[in-house]
């Protein structure tokens, strides 16, 4: 059955949605399971010593008593001249993006038994024309030519337009709490019904989820004794991480819990935390307040983001704003990409049209001017070359490595060309305004 496929990569969890075709009518967004216990797997890459890359959950597994040979948040990221340090050997955030995306991608062929007809990719909203550019090269290159990438508050907008009432020249506020960053900002949807993109802004303080992690991590670890000299006392103190992460969710929606048999109730997380869920919303009131349009005519501030579903960051909005706060469902920004999708299959099936060669193609905008210090570091590795992905169905694959349950279908090209193959099929061109998209056949407009 014909496809489409939505993929959120964020600072510490992947998900991804394919929304499917029957005849010329669309079916909902659907979450696909890529995990092992859970629809999402951790955003973690493990390097193992037969020269294999490991995703997810078992890389997750690997990274407890070996994290030197495990890359994390390394999303956020893409298009930094300092490359990621995995074991002894430095490679571009952006390639390890592209690994992680075509193992969704070889995830979900094996699934659905055939490709996805076109793939949208969510993006941090403040990216600009570099950081994009260079993600589209790294898929490109790991010969995934039918990527969009769409700004994360646009994929928020298509999902809660699904399910809510969204006419043409309302705006919503989205805020958006994620594990690794708190980011907010304002879209309006446009008479086309798209989404078009207003203002945004990503906290420069760490006040996302992880910080929540680390503070109560603090106030158990003041607690409980832990031997520093232990040789294993980075594996003991990463676990106790683990399950003050556990506690913060639990507590979510449960009174109380405790960790290492220390009792945690809600009022002493939330007394924790407020100072912090104080900012990020003082940083979307900020936000809001940027946008050409009336803090009172916002139709909704849909709270997006794994932390979200904390009570005490509901609380704290309502009692700021006089707006309707909706806590917008699980894999937000995977539904919305993947429903952003449907509307990009029509163009591709009408429209073909010839691609310069790759080594005509323009160098990355150029980025700002910024003083760096130079580093004298080893030679980054380039390993998209040799990882393809399967355009059809598992199994078709050269070499398999085994990770989160299922078998991947990356496999070794050696005979791979220095430059990606070109595209013969592109998606037709759409306003830049309302959908904020870039298409990897398209050049990087």
């Amino acid at each position: 059955m014909p496809y489409v496929l939505g993929i959120d990569v964020g600072t510490s969890r992947t998900a991804a949605a394919v929304c499917r075709q029957t005849g010329s009518t669309w079916a909902d967004a659907e979450i696909v399971q890529l995990g092992t216990h859970a629809p999402e797997v951790p955003t973690v890459l493990y390097f193992a010593a037969d020269g294999g890359i490991l995703v997810g959950d078992t890389a997750q597994q690997h990274a407890i008593t070996d994290p030197a040979n495990a890359a994390r948040g390394f999303a956020r990221r893409v298009g930094d001249d300092v490359p990621v340090m995995v074991g002894r050997e430095t490679c571009a955030a952006e390639e390890l993006t592209a690994v992680l995306v075509a193992w969704v991608v070889n995830t979900v062929n094996a699934a659905e038994g055939a490709a996805p007809q076109h793939i949208v990719l969510t993006h941090p909203a403040g990216w600009g024309g570099y950081r994009r550019r260079m993600l589209l090269r790294a898929l490109r290159q790991a010969n995934l030519d039918n990527v969009t990438l769409l700004p994360e508050p646009v994929a928020v907008g298509e999902s809660h337009a699904a399910g809510h009432d969204v006419v043409a020249g309302q705006a919503l506020a989205v805020y958006d709490l994620g594990a690794g960053s708190l980011s907010s900002a304002v879209v309006r949807r446009s008479p086309a019904g798209t989404f078009e993109l207003l203002t945004s802004a990503e906290s420069v303080e760490p006040n996302g989820g992880d910080s929540f992690d680390d503070i109560v991590f603090e106030h158990i670890r003041a607690v409980v004794e832990v031997d520093m000299t232990d040789p294993h006392v980075w594996t003991t103190l990463t676990r106790l991480r683990q399950m003050c992460t556990q506690a913060k969710e639990f507590l979510s929606t449960g009174g109380e819990t405790s960790v290492r048999e220390i009792r945690v109730t809600r009022t002493e997380f939330e007394d924790l935390i407020r100072p912090a869920v104080e900012a990020g919303i003082e940083e979307l009131l900020r936000t809001i307040r940027s946008a050409p349009v009336p803090a009172e005519d916002l139709a909704s501030v849909v709270i997006t983001g794994g932390s979200a579903s904390i009570p005490l960051v509901s609380e704290l909005l309502t009692a700021q704003l006089r707006n309707r706060t909706v806590l917008a469902p699980d894999f937000t920004c995977a539904r919305g990409a993947a429903i952003a999708a449907r509307s990009l299959v029509p163009a591709r099936r009408t429209e073909v049209v010839p691609v310069p060669a790759p080594a005509t193609e323009p160098p990355p905008p150029d980025r700002p001017d910024v003083d760096l210090t130079p580093l004298d570091l080893p030679a980054t590795r380039s390993f998209m070359r040799m990882i393809g992905v399967n355009r059809g169905v598992a199994g078709a694959a050269a070499g398999v490595v085994l990770a989160a349950g299922v078998a991947l279908t990356f496999y070794l090209r050696p005979d791979a060309p220095s430059q990606p193959a070109p595209v013969h099929a592109v998606v037709a061109s759409t306003s830049s305004t309302s959908t904020q998209t870039q298409q990897t056949g398209e050049g990087g407009r």
